[in-house]
């Protein structure tokens, strides 16, 4: 069975959790904000789903999550709860920023960069669970749920993987 993991900066107990993005649409850390406005809008126009602002994000590759996991965080294990999930992803695209050039990161409004176009070039898909997604697939998931379960993995990151062995 696969599973989807997710690096955080804060403590999270386990547990069932709301996706507060659903209520609080989530504000970027670093993506620039034009650049986050419009790929929402490219996202909603091909999916329903403003999903740089509704979404929950994932991976299933436990070593990439952990690339999000800070000190006095979580590393947490994801499952879907209800039937009312879409997971966007792009067998192409490990990471969203890794689209952007950097140059967009310090440049004013003014740059030229089109992220709808960009977009345009990739195939972004929408599974409704982790298994209709190919095995082999490590990169981001944009998940959108109303509810999602999580559970502390954090201990188990290289435990379970020598005993897999």
């Amino acid at each position: 069975m696969n599973h989807l993991y997710r690096g955080t900066s804060h403590f999270l107990e386990d547990g069932i959790y709301q996706n507060e993005n659903l209520k609080r649409p989530r504000m970027p850390k670093t993506t620039p904000r034009n650049i986050h406005e419009s790929a929402d809008t490219w996202f909603k126009e091909r999916f329903g789903i403003s999903a740089r602002s509704q979404t929950v994000f994932c991976t299933p590759c436990k070593e990439h999550a952990s690339n999000h996991f800070e000190s006095g965080g979580s590393l947490l294990e994801i499952s879907l709860v209800g039937e009312n999930n879409s997971l966007i992803y792009c067998l192409e695209v490990d990471d969203f920023l890794d689209l952007i050039p950097t140059d967009e990161f310090t440049s004013s409004c003014d740059s030229n960069f089109d992220i709808a176009e960009k977009l345009n070039g990739f195939d972004y898909r929408v599974a409704r669970n982790v298994e209709e997604m190919p095995s082999d697939f490590s990169g981001e998931v944009m998940l959108f749920c109303e509810k999602y379960k999580v559970k502390n993995v954090c201990c188990l990151l290289y435990t379970s993987d020598a005993a897999d062995e």
